[in-house]
C-alpha cells in the first residue's frame, strides 16, 4: 500500500492544528494524501498520478460521468503541468470519507513562461478500514485569475451528537429537488444550505458561505431539474454525496452535478454543491 512521506503528513498535521481540532489525526492524512497526490501529478504527470490515486469506481466528468481509471488510461499524458493544494478538508467523524478542495493551475509542461490557467478543484475520498485513501469523485472548475491561492489550510473532522441517525441522503435530494422544481432553486438552496456552504459554478471564484451562495445566480429564481443518479456516505452516517443530472424542466440534460452532504444538528445540510455543464452539440 501506498505510505505518505513522513514530511507531508507532519505538515498537514502542523497546518490543521493551527485551524482546526483533529485529535484522530483523520483530516491531517487526508489533507496530507491530496498533497501527496497533487506532488505526484507535478513531477511525473497527470496521468501518472492519477493512475495510482484513483479508486477502481472513480468518477471524472468528462462530458459527463465515466470511469476515472479507464478514461486516463485510454489517453497520453497532455503536455501540461497541473498543480494543486488542498484549502479545505473535512473528514467524517469515522474516518472512511472526506471531501477536499482548492485551487488549482496548468502551464504547459516546458513553457515556463506561458501564463497559468486557474481554477478549483473538488474530491471525495474514501478509506477502506486498515486501506489508504483514494480519490472516489474528482471534478471542478475553471475561472479567470487565482482564488483561495493564499487560503490557510482549514481541516476539520465532521461533528458528531447525539441522534445523528436519520433519513437517507437520497431523500434529502429528493426533498431539494420538489423544491426546486416546485419554488425555484432559491427556495431549495435557502432551505438547504449550510452556513459554511462552498458552492462552485464555471467561470465563478467559490461562493463561500450561505450568504454569499444565496446571492449568486446559481441561487436565482429559475427551476431546475435535479435527478439523482447515484450517492455515498460515511459508515458514521454524518457525511455524503449525490451525484446527477441537471436541466431545465422537461427538457434536455444540461449536465452533471455532485452534492455534499452533512448532517447538522437540524438535519442534512448542502456542504458543497458543483456543476458540470456539457459541451454545446
Amino acid at each position: 500500500m501506498r505510505r505518505l512521506p513522513p514530511a507531508l503528513l507532519a505538515a498537514a498535521l502542523a497546518a490543521c492544528a493551527t485551524v482546526n481540532p483533529d485529535p484522530s489525526g483523520a483530516a491531517a492524512s487526508l489533507a496530507a494524501a491530496e498533497t501527496a497526490f497533487a506532488a505526484q501529478s507535478v513531477r511525473e504527470g497527470l496521468r501518472a498520478a492519477f493512475l495510482a490515486w484513483l479508486a477502481p469506481d472513480a468518477v471524472l466528468f468528462r462530458n459527463g460521468p465515466v470511469n476515472g481509471p479507464a478514461s486516463i488510461s485510454a489517453r497520453p499524458d497532455p503536455p501540461i503541468v497541473l498543480d494543486w493544494r488542498p484549502a479545505f478538508v473535512e473528514v467524517a467523524s469515522s474516518g472512511d470519507f472526506g471531501v477536499s478542495t482548492g485551487p488549482w493551475t496548468i502551464t504547459p509542461r516546458g513553457d515556463a513562461t506561458a501564463p497559468p490557467r486557474h481554477g478549483q478543484f473538488f474530491s471525495v475520498w474514501t478509506r477502506p478500514p486498515g486501506g489508504e485513501w483514494r480519490v472516489r469523485v474528482d471534478l471542478g472548475i475553471s475561472h479567470p485569475g487565482p482564488a483561495l491561492a493564499d487560503a490557510v489550510l482549514s481541516a476539520a473532522v465532521t461533528p458528531a451528537f447525539p441522534g445523528a441517525a436519520g433519513e437517507p441522503v437520497d431523500a434529502a435530494e429528493a426533498r431539494f429537488a420538489r423544491l426546486a422544481a416546485q419554488e425555484g432553486d432559491r427556495a431549495a438552496y435557502a432551505a438547504f444550505a449550510s452556513a459554511t456552504i462552498r458552492l462552485y459554478r464555471e467561470g465563478h471564484a467559490p461562493y463561500l458561505g450561505r450568504d454569499a451562495a444565496l446571492a449568486s445566480p446559481a441561487a436565482g429564481e429559475g427551476r431546475t431539474a435535479w435527478v439523482l443518479a447515484s450517492q455515498g456516505a460515511s459508515r458514521a452516517g454524518d457525511l455524503a454525496y449525490a451525484i446527477g443530472s441537471y436541466g431545465p424542466p422537461g427538457a434536455a440534460t444540461a449536465g452533471h452535478y455532485v452534492r455534499v452532504w452533512r448532517r447538522e444538528p437540524t438535519g442534512w445540510r448542502v456542504a458543497a454543491d458543483v456543476t458540470n455543464a456539457l459541451a454545446a452539440p
